[in-house]
């Protein structure tokens, strides 16, 4: 039983919005706990509105800033400053630690504070970085096999942390009034206020400016919107060239940078609508209750980071590359173009009449866009529903086939159940141009045949196993270097068989992080 809960969100302000259904859950399953929300000092204006948190603790690291005058002393009073934090952490006897930070600092912070019950990554005692429970072990795996996954983070997070997420969307605390905006609220009580955030952690996320200016133009002149630019300091100059290109500047109002986390999260309020790139203020606003038509380009991945809510709108485009795999720099980013500015109008104009996303008419099944909308499953799990009805791939299988899998496997279970078969193929007949069908089935017995290959290879590993416990009670260190060294061959080669499939990577590289752990 916990009574004494510390969350690490030591990131971005919309993974700390992400987490709200997972400190919902753990309000729940301890009613009478005392949760505690480490932050740092970026994004600490944030945690007023994240329910069910009682104190927070915040990491102010922006004190120390390298100057001329930098000198080598300093890094001794940075060294001092995080002991000194740690320290005071560890004196308040924490019984459940969860690191939502994927970083290298913080699984050594976690090692440091030696709280017994800990979920996420941490160190172990020779300062390895662990991840004990399945479904991180997965969320390890995840980001080297993104075409096959179907979770978004805040399932994968929660599950974790043994919170069950199901129907239960991101959401936030009314944010209090703000006297500054009384004047600009009035201005506008009458108008239909349209939010753009055009900007974006990464250039290559954006979607072009000129594109912006001329979605900007078309809200305006055929719905008679007012227009509103978010984002921070930094944006400032791509809101200030969004309105340069537009012909209706003066119905365009630049409040990027200029707003307080509290008067950002009152004005998406007072928003019918955002179009953003893959932002913060994304989640803040799905969180609200702002329909969202959002833009997934380059790295960013609709299936990890779309608003964990339903009914929202998501654009990226249909290209072999998307998403961009972490760490790689693309010097021709294509995907920016192929949604237009046109494919948004038409989605938003039509909301507008009907309250519901219908498929562009300028999309068809020929084109290079993806278009999904968010939503809960008949079994209340969230999933992006296709409105594009491309022909169904043998990837678009693997992956749904991947996604119960997962779900059964990382939850302890042995088998998947008839009726979730049933359900994901009813979806995907629904949803796909299953005409190919029969050509799949041919692809997915080749892929079978590598599967069966890998578990003779991984029974022979079992097996060599046994052999290593057996001659270490007797003390034969020779034959246990040998089989060792067969051990080594028979992983490497699960290994190979992984890098040469990719449908079937996702279990090879599981099996390796599983071993990391052992």
């Amino acid at each position: 039983m916990a009574e004494n809960i510390l969350i690490l969100s030591m990131t971005r302000m919309g993974d700390m919005i992400q987490t709200t259904p997972l400190i919902r859950g753990l309000r729940e399953k301890y009613p009478h706990s005392k949760i505690t929300l480490l932050v740092t000092s970026d994004f600490a204006t944030a945690v007023p509105l994240i329910p069910d948190v009682d104190e927070s603790i915040v990491l102010n690291f922006k004190q120390f800033t390298i100057s001329e005058d930098w000198e080598d002393q300093s890094w001794i009073k940075v060294y001092r400053y995080i002991e000194q934090s740690l320290e005071a952490i560890k004196n308040e006897n924490y019984d459940l630690l969860v690191n939502l930070s994927h970083s290298k600092f913080s699984a050594l912070m976690v090692g440091y504070l030696g709280i017994k019950n800990v979920i996420g990554f941490h160190c172990n005692e020779f300062g390895n970085r662990m991840t004990g429970h399945p479904w991180m072990q997965y969320f390890g795996i995840e980001v080297f096999n993104r075409t096959f996954n179907e979770f978004n983070l805040v399932e994968i997070f929660s599950a974790s942390a043994g919170v069950d997420v199901k129907g239960r969307s991101i959401e936030v605390l009314q944010p209090p009034n703000q006297p500054s905006l009384d004047d600009f609220s009035d201005e506008n009580s009458e108008e239909m206020l349209i939010g753009i955030q055009a900007g974006s952690s990464l250039v290559g996320r954006r979607w072009p400016t000129r594109y912006f200016a001329e979605l900007a133009d078309l809200l305006i002149e055929k719905t008679s919107a007012k227009i509103i630019m978010f984002g921070v300091q930094s944006e400032n100059e791509i809101a200030e060239e969004v309105i340069n290109l537009s012909k209706n500047k003066d119905r365009i109002k630049n409040l990027a940078g200029k707003t307080s986390i509290n008067e950002l999260a009152q004005l998406l309020e007072k928003c019918k609508y955002l179009v953003t790139n893959d932002t913060g203020t994304m989640h803040l606003a799905a969180a609200l209750g702002t329909k969202i038509v959002s833009l997934f380009f380059a790295h960013a991945h609709p299936y990890e980071t779309a608003p964990f809510a339903p009914g929202h709108l998501i654009f990226q485009a249909g290209v072999s590359c998307a998403p961009c795999s972490y760490g790689v720099h693309c010097n021709n980013i294509v995907c920016v173009d192929k949604v237009l500015p046109q494919h948004l109008f038409s989605a938003i104009e039509n909301h507008i009449k009907t309250q519901s996303w219908v498929l562009p008419e300028e999309i068809g099944s020929e084109s290079e866009v993806n278009v999904y909308e968010t939503e809960f499953d008949s079994n209340m799990n969230f999933r992006l529903r296709p409105l594009v009805e491309y022909k169904l791939e043998m990837n678009d299988l693997i992956r749904s086939s991947y996604t119960l899998l997962w779900r059964a496997v990382l939850e302890g279970e042995n088998d998947v159940s008839d009726q979730l078969i049933s359900n994901t193929c009813e979806n995907l007949s629904r949803e796909y141009d299953c005409s190919d069908i029969e050509l799949i089935d041919d692809q997915l017995e080749k892929k079978l045949i590598v599967i069966d290959d890998i578990a003779k290879v991984a029974h022979s590993g079992q097996s060599l196993c046994g052999k290593i416990i057996k001659g270490s009670s007797k003390n034969y260190p020779q034959k246990i270097k040998k089989f060792g060294e067969k051990l080594t061959e028979l992983d490497r080669e699960i290994e190979v068989m992984g890098m040469s499939n990719p449908e079937i990577k996702p279990l090879t590289d599981m099996f390796s992080k599983r071993k990391e752990n052992v």
